[in-house]
Parts: C-alpha cells; structure tokens; sequence
C-alpha cells in the first residue's frame, strides 16, 4: 500500500524506453535492414512517445540469438508489443524470486513468500529493469534459475542458461559452476547451443566479429558515463584520470575474478555460496553494470536471509538496503523523491521481516530493526545529497541535438551522452552510485561467513554429519562436532 501511495508526476518521453530499441531491431530486420546500425533511428523515430524534434537514437547492443524474438514481436504495434512485454517480465520477477528460494532453501510459507515477491517488486533495480523494459530482469531470472537447476542437477539448467546469455554480463556467474564436472557438461551444451544460434542468425564467424567489434565502440562511448555503476566510472566522477579509472578497475576486476576463482575452487561442494559471491562480485568483475542489473543480487540476499544467523542477516540487511534502493535516482528524478522514500521503506520493511525470521531470540529483533536504522540514515544523508546535486537525464537534457551524417551509432551515442551531461564529473553522484557497490562487497563477504563450518547444518539439513564435515571448507579447515 505505502508503495502505491504516491504517483510522481510523468516522466519525459515514452514508458519502457529500453524496449524502444529492442523493438526497433527487430521490425527493422524484418525490413531487411541492419538492427547495430544508426538506421534503427528510422525505426524509433516512428515510436509513439519519442521526440522527433532532434535525434534521440538508442542504439541495439543485444546478442544477435535474441534478435528472432524481438522480429516475432515486431509483427505486432509497438503498444501491444509492449504489453507482451512487460507481462513478460512481471514473470521474470517471479522467475527470480521463485529461483532465489529454491537456492536458499526452507519452507515456502505464504508470509515468506508474500513478503519476497514485495521486497523483489518494490526494489529499485526491478522498478527501474521495469519501467526501462529492460531485459536485464529475464537475464536475472534466468540466471537464478540456472543456479536452482544445476544445483538439482536438473536438464532445466540447459535452457535457462542459454537465455541467461541474452544478458551476457549477468550469465557470467554461471561458469564459476564449471569447477563441477557435471556442471560443465550442461553449461558447455547450453554455450554450444547459444552460439550455434548466434552464428547462424548473425551472419556466421564474420558477423560475431563484427558484434564484438561493435560492443568494445560502445563500452568505450559510456565507459564513464553516470549511468554505469562501475569502479572506473565512478573514479572519473570523483576527478580521476581516465588512465587511472582504467587502471583502478583492471586492478579490480583481476582481484574479484581471482577471489571468485579460488571460491569456486574451494568451495565446490557448498554451490549455493559459490552462485552468492559470484553474483555480489559481478559489479566489480566486469566493465559493464547499470542500475537494473543489481536486480539479481536478490539471489544472495535472500540465501544470507535464509541460512545466517542473526548476526549474518542483520548484516545482510544493511546490505541489501544499500544494494537493493535506488540512491542514485533520488538525483535523477528529484521530482519523484516521495514515491523513492516510500519504495525504501518498503525494501527496509521487507528486509526486517525476513531478517528477524521466527522472533524468538532477541538477537533476531536487532536483525529486524538493523535494515530499518541502515534505511533512515542513508537516505538522511543521501537524499539532500542528491537534491543539492541534481543529475541529468537521457533524453530528457540532450537538447537540440543532431547527428553528422558520417557518424557511427557508437559515436552517436557517446555524444549524446556528452551533450545529455552524462559525463560531468561530479563527486556527489559518484558516492550515492557507490553504496549499491558497498552494498555487494558486504554480500561477498557475508556470503564467505557463510562457509564457516558453524554453518554447514543450516546448508545441507538432509545430509548425515559425516558428509557434511567431508565438505566442509578447506579456507577454515573441518569443524569439530
């Protein structure tokens, strides 16, 4: 009810902005054309919503497998498109919630299970993959799913990996599962058959190299704009060189791919943990992250939630208010800061309720008013914050723009951007994007703890104790029963 209490007033331009482009690829490969090229413009320009006053071209970056899918929805107007859509994705949220608890395990009572989908619903990512139409939410979905089914060991891992990969950057968790035999196999039968599909729709090895041509254009073009919440975006918005934002996030990302390597390694017999620290260190592995791709950190949230104690789900409370509030929006859309309080309130109230579970030690009341306390005083600090530093918005701020003829979709975008003011630096935008990244370095570090050997009954209850001290973590050694 609190989340539905405010309406903002409306926002520029259309509503799924992202699926402008989706669709767009596909109606104009339907016509013959090249959906990576600055043609799509002719096609977006015919959107209902968008401003055809200057240019506002959104380019298509997405795998070529997934182009078949968005050509069968172009047959349609875009309006009934768009309600395929995102009836769609109002199923990839369940997909997460749904994949989340099969991985953390435990009774599925109609409180917990009422009080996850609202947390998943209300938080900012799902908000944002939802009103964007991003596909970022069914790649989540996706990828939790697969995590569910390899751990089952189940042929269902095959095709919700292979849709997994239309998001690539959140699929990459998935092949920290490749240290397990039989998990290999069924990754290796989902790539094989991702690529075969890749090949064939576009255009074989040439065309592959082609894309991967196209996607190095644009993550140079937004590689630190405030849309991304990387490590070396949010140096240069702070003041840093380019150099030493590309040098600090190489650092990084060698460190967290290293860390999720020996994690993987080690702790292969305890899966569920490996999916959690791989899917929190995903922000600071790779060089391309927005605020809607946080939405799969759900996975290591509810799992913390799940098999900590208190001690552990009271930190995964702070946690998950830092990673699953949109803070940086508060700049973004000053306008629809009451709606944005009552959003956090609700991810806070969820958090609280799964945090204090059955209520019978006090430790678990600490747990339940912890996410509560992190809530308040973040958004004490963060929302004046954000107000003092209002941040643009594409296309809102874009201007009286338009493209040169000779120029690429890649350079397109990055001036757009450019002229948007996405590129300013400004410090105040960069702390209010780092708190979703402190947020996932602590659901790392929680979902370590939770290897310890105190843990392993609440990991594998069915198992008999000498199983469970068979694999145990070698990073503590075997627990003494």
């Amino acid at each position: 009810m609190l989340a539905l209490a405010f309406r903002p007033p409306p926002a520029y331009g259309l509503f799924a902005r992202d699926f402008e482009a989706y669709y767009s690829a596909g109606a104009l490969r339907n016509a013959g054309g090249d959906p990576y090229a600055r043609a799509i413009w002719t096609v977006e320009r015919t959107v209902p919503g968008v401003d055809t006053s200057h240019d506002e071209i959104l380019p298509y970056v997405g795998p070529a497998a997934a182009l078949p899918f968005w050509s069968l929805l172009a047959r349609l107007p875009f309006r009934a498109a768009r309600v395929v859509w995102e009836a769609l994705l109002v199923a990839a949220v369940v997909g997460i919630v749904a994949g989340a608890l099969l991985v953390a395990g435990g009774p599925l009572t109609p409180l917990r299970t009422g009080v996850t989908l609202a947390l998943a619903a209300t938080s900012g990512p799902v908000v944002s993959g939802f009103t964007l139409g991003q596909a970022a939410l069914i790649g989540a979905a996706a990828t939790i799913l697969a995590f569910a089914a390899l751990e089952r060991r189940s042929a269902w891992a095959i095709p919700a990996a292979w849709l997994a990969a239309i998001q690539p950057n959140l699929a990459i968790p998935l092949a920290l599962r490749a240290f397990d035999r039989r998990a290999f196999v069924t990754l290796a039968v989902a790539a094989a058959a991702f690529a075969a599909v890749t090949l064939a729709v576009g255009g074989g090895a040439a065309g592959f190299v082609r894309y991967l041509g196209l996607l190095r254009a644009h993550g140079a073009a937004e590689r630190y704009i405030t849309i991304q919440h990387t490590l070396p975006a949010l140096a240069v918005a702070f003041g840093a060189s380019h150099a030493f934002a590309d040098a600090l996030g190489a650092v990084a990302s060698a460190a967290a791919i290293a860390v999720l390597i020996a994690i993987a390694v080690r702790l292969r017999a305890q899966p569920a943990i490996v999916a959690c620290a791989g899917v929190a260190l995903l922000p600071l592995a790779v060089p391309f992250f927005h605020e809607h791709d946080f939405a799969i950190d759900l996975l290591p949230v509810l799992v913390l939630f799940a098999r900590g104690d208190a001690r552990l789900r009271a930190l995964t409370g702070v946690a998950a208010v830092m990673t699953l509030v949109d803070w940086f929006g508060f700049a973004q859309r000053p306008q629809a800061t009451l709606q944005n309080a009552c959003l956090t309130v609700c991810v806070a109230a969820g958090c609280a309720i799964l945090a204090a579970r059955d209520g019978r030690e006090p430790a678990d009341r600490v747990a339940c008013v912890v996410p509560l306390g992190a809530a308040a005083l973040l958004a004490a600090g963060g929302i004046p914050l954000a107000h003092a530093f209002v941040a643009p918005t594409w296309p809102e701020t874009l201007g009286a723009y338009h493209a040169a003829a000779t120029a690429d979709i890649a350079t397109i975008w990055g001036e757009e951007a450019v002229r948007s003011g996405l590129t300013a630096v400004v410090p105040a935008w960069s702390t209010l994007r780092a708190i979703p990244l402190l947020g996932c370095v602590l659901l790392a570090y929680a979902s370590v703890r939770l290897a310890l050997p105190r843990y392993a009954t609440t990991i594998a209850p069915s198992r008999t104790a000498s199983a469970i001290a068979a694999s145990e973590s070698p990073l503590h050694g075997p627990s003494v029963q």
